[in-house]
């Protein structure tokens, strides 16, 4: 044993440990530091011998060996505990991940019925045109995945492929033109009429101005605008248009077939006109004796001229009963002519107006016994745009002449 180490003993009074501690010098100066600080307790409290000795001290390497197991429980302890830690926070994650996949797991699925997916038998599907086809119901829902629901949210699979479908057709129907509103540019505005349906020639035709030629001929003027003359009556009263109607006087003195509107001829005859007038050139035509006929009648020719690329020009609409402002503000009349005892000049202004049309040309025309009334017609039409007066002094409409050019 070490000097310092027997030094200490002494000086505990612990004299019989050095004794025990001698068969163990082995262990060292360590071993001795050990029994210093087992015993110091009881040297500090200064007991006599006598009493120490009555209780045998324990064996000398006992308390060292459960010191080193406590420490070694300790640090065995030390190592469990973050294993222990994490484990508990591993099973805390994963109830808390099975609690939001519950929360968020769709609930509206519905175990398969017996028998779901048992094919089912085509029908028969008949279409509009009588065709029929095999068409196949759509599976339950309940039978198909998720991934295909989700697909059909977005897009419609009521009806298989081959289903007859109803189909939807619009109609578009062009407003008619409000009053006061600009129109589009008129090449008549603003022109003389050469009112020449009574000759068997166009005349001395100018620049700038319009002629409207007879009924029999067949081509425009070489110069100016043209108009042919059309008839709504069977012209040459030729019986091939019937059946015809016996309610126009017009029809009587001139000696023309008044065609029923209901009947097949109507429309044959105005058909060869236009196909006739077309393919001799012209772009405008009259239809004459509007007067006989209602205004639906007289809107069908005007529209039935439009087919053809033939625009129109109005006669006598005032005479038209019930729709003379209809007759008048449709697209396709370009100019008005307006016969002795047919409308005045104030009354001609106002039914433009109410037709939208405050500029449409209006053409005053006369012949024989007619002269004075078209001088009291241009002193009126003298104060309105685009109205004109002319005379035919050889006979019904053989020559034009001016009262009052448009202004």
């Amino acid at each position: 044993m070490c000097p310092w180490g027997r030094a200490a003993l002494d000086l505990c009074g612990l004299r019989d440990v050095a004794v025990r501690a001698k068969a163990a010098s082995c262990w060292g100066p360590f071993m001795a530091a050990c029994a210093v600080a087992v015993r110091a307790p009881a040297a500090v409290a200064r007991k006599p011998v006598a009493v120490r000795l009555q209780h045998p001290a324990r064996p000398f390497q006992r308390p060292f060996l459960l010191v080193r197991r406590s420490v070694y429980a300790q640090r065995q302890a030390a190592s469990f505990l973050p294993t222990g830690i994490f484990a508990l926070k591993l099973l805390i994650s994963a109830f808390a991940g099975a609690a939001i996949t519950t929360g968020l797991w769709p609930d509206n699925w519905r175990p398969i019925a017996p028998g779901a997916l048992a094919p089912e038998r085509p029908e028969t599907a008949i279409d509009r045109d009588g065709w029929a086809g095999r068409v196949y119901r759509r599976m339950p829902r309940a039978a198909r995945g998720l991934e295909e629901d989700e697909n059909d949210s977005g897009i419609d699979r009521a009806l298989p492929s081959n289903y007859p479908r109803r189909v939807k057709t619009v109609t578009f129907t062009a407003p008619a033109p409000l009053p006061g509103l600009p129109t589009a540019a008129n090449e008549l505005t603003g022109r003389r009429l050469r009112y020449l349906i009574g000759s068997s020639t166009s005349g001395p035709a100018r620049d700038g101005e319009i002629i409207e030629v007879s009924y029999d001929t067949s081509e425009p003027a070489k110069r100016g605008i043209s108009i042919a003359y059309c008839n709504l009556f069977d012209e040459k009263n030729t019986g091939r248009y019937g059946p015809y109607l016996k309610t126009s006087d017009t029809a009587a003195q001139y000696n023309e077939g008044q065609i029923d509107p209901r009947g097949p001829g109507w429309e044959k005859n105005l058909r060869e006109q236009y196909e006739r007038r077309k393919r001799q050139g012209f772009a405008y035509v009259e239809l004459d004796n509007p007067d006989a006929y209602s205004v639906k009648d007289v809107i069908g020719a005007i529209e039935l001229a439009a087919s053809y690329g033939l625009k129109v020009i109005a006669k006598n609409p005032l005479l038209v009963e019930h729709g003379a402002a209809s007759y008048v503000a449709h697209p396709n009349v370009f100019g008005v002519i307006v016969e002795r005892g047919a409308g005045a000049p104030d009354d001609m202004d106002a039914l433009r107006r109410r037709a939208g049309k405050p500029d449409l040309p209006v053409w005053f025309v006369a012949f024989g016994s007619g002269r004075k009334w078209a001088g009291n017609v241009a002193s009126t039409a003298k104060h309105y745009r685009n109205m004109s007066v002319t005379y035919s002094s050889a006979g019904e409409y053989g020559n034009s002449i001016d009262i009052l050019p448009p202004a």
